[in-house]
């Protein structure tokens, strides 16, 4: 067997969000966002996969807002606002090249007046200036689940069109006042989970029994292709050196069966939760059975005849996606041409994780290969990891986490072998995550992904002290054998 390296100037390393890992919420004249206002429950169920994990409606946002006795991780997340030197320390010692990172839009523009916060400004420089310093390279991303709270309730977030030119107002000035530290930048973070959620996707809130529901996910996802359009176009306008990405959220899935009927509800689902995305932001346009779709179901997006020409003149530069975990697709039913879908069934081939995710790293490289020759744009995984519910062994002075190390060797030597056995073009990896934070979506710190451990429970109660796991020290060992350590 070939032992496959990393190709030259590969961007290894970790990422993290600014919601779920900077805490400082009431700081340097910072203003709540989304996920501010999102409550850690200590009674969830973790292998619940069919619960909506990142939805709040309309009804639960009111109550929630006169709640005092809530417990609201992303407010505190592990203070990496005020401890990012000591992090990007070990960042270096567990062999970390690049990093890829959020900015907080509720910190650079903390109202709707569109007044710059000049001290969120300053303290990122000297975040970013510290990454310069330990020799990691930065990926940007502008938006990362985190919407301000004043475009909710001032806007009702990307429903409405006036979205578009606020989050323009707020990229112009992080496109340009961190010009110097990075080329490389992202729009919206996993863009086509707003169809899953409104208030976590799009920042706009949706009663819970709301006929028109489709209709405004669609809408708003559609508001967000124009603004990632028009912030291409600000980049290149900024710096011609930009490459400017979009991320989705990777859903590989494969037929729940052999009979054709299942490889039909799979291409349907896979179209419309997927692919759909893509034809997008990479190649400018809808595609017609998406548009078919629309009709079918009586979804009236609001387009105009310019945005259809922003669409095709402003494409990604590169294609960046998470990826965690695959599922099945089912025919539940077919009659007179309409085909009923079951997804998200548990694979019996595969492994799961406690929180119900199958592990499938050789669908990783099917992803990878399927997505390139699509759309022959380069690559970055930017997120890619396993939560579990872990606990620092202090006797022993060590965390032993051998099944990431699993979980990742995995990944990585899949996505080798699709850059050198099947001719993808991936420029980049980061894994999900450097650091112990707070879970997106289960709203855990006890979730941790971290290749370096951070004394905090749930509850945000601990020394918040850090250490690095054994994956940390395995991690090191593979970017300093540029990928030969993988294949031992």
């Amino acid at each position: 067997m070939k032992k496959y390296t990393f190709p030259k100037n590969f961007m290894f390393g970790g990422a993290a969000a600014s919601s779920q890992y900077e805490g400082a919420y009431d700081q340097d004249k910072k203003s709540l966002s989304v996920a501010d206002y999102k409550i850690y429950n200590p009674n969830l169920n973790r292998s619940d996969t069919n619960h909506n994990w990142l939805e709040v409606s309309y009804e639960e946002y009111n109550d929630i807002k006169n709640n005092n006795k809530a417990v609201f991780p992303f407010r505190w997340g592990i203070d990496f606002y005020n401890n990012y030197e000591e992090d990007f320390k070990l960042f270096k010692q567990v062999g970390i090249n690049t990093f890829r990172t959020s900015i907080s839009w509720s910190r650079i523009i903390p109202k709707s007046d569109g007044v710059v916060n000049t001290k969120a400004i300053t303290h990122y420089k000297k975040i970013f200036d510290c990454a310069k310093k330990n020799n990691i390279k930065l990926v940007l991303t502008l938006c990362h689940y985190d919407y301000p709270i004043w475009l909710l309730e001032e806007y009702n977030g990307f429903l409405n069109k006036e979205a578009i030119n606020k989050f323009l107002e707020y990229a112009k000035v992080v496109l340009t006042e961190f010009d110097e530290y990075t080329n490389y930048w992202i729009g919206f973070n996993e863009i086509n989970l707003t169809l899953h959620s409104s208030y976590t996707g799009a920042g706009f809130l949706i009663k819970k029994n709301d006929d028109n529901r489709l209709e405004k996910l669609y809408n708003a996802v559609h508001n967000q292709f124009v603004a990632q359009a028009l912030c291409v176009k600000l980049a290149k306008e900024i710096n011609k050196n930009n490459m400017m990405g979009s991320m989705n959220a990777a859903a590989q899935t494969y037929p729940y069966s052999s009979n054709p009927l299942d490889s039909l509800a799979n291409l349907k689902s896979s179209q419309i939760n997927n692919w759909f995305f893509y034809e997008v932001i990479a190649n400018g346009q809808y595609p017609q059975y998406m548009l078919n779709y629309f009709i079918k179901n009586n979804i009236k997006l609001q387009i105009t005849n310019d945005e259809i020409n922003i669409l095709k003149n402003n494409t990604v530069d590169y294609i960046t996606f998470s990826y965690y975990s695959s599922t099945l697709n089912k025919c539940k039913s077919y009659t007179n041409n309409d085909i009923l879908i079951e997804s998200g069934l548990s694979n019996p081939h595969l492994n799961s994780t406690e929180w119900g995710w199958n592990i499938d790293p050789i669908g990783l490289r099917i992803f990878m290969n399927e997505l390139y020759y699509r759309y022959k744009k380069p690559l970055m995984i930017v997120e890619n990891g396993i939560g579990v519910d872990e606990k620092w062994d202090y006797n022993k002075n060590i965390l032993n986490d051998i099944y990431r190390i699993e979980y990742l060797k995995d990944h990585l030597t899949n996505m080798l072998l699709a850059i050198n056995e099947d001719g993808v073009n991936c420029i980049g990896y980061t894994i999900w995550t450097a650091i112990d934070l707070i879970s997106m979506s289960s709203k855990e710190m006890s979730k941790r992904y971290g290749l370096i451990y951070v004394d905090l429970n749930d509850y945000g109660i601990g020394s918040g002290e850090r250490k690095i796991k054994e994956s940390g020290k395995w991690f090191k060992k593979v970017a300093d054998s540029n990928g030969e350590e993988l294949w031992k």
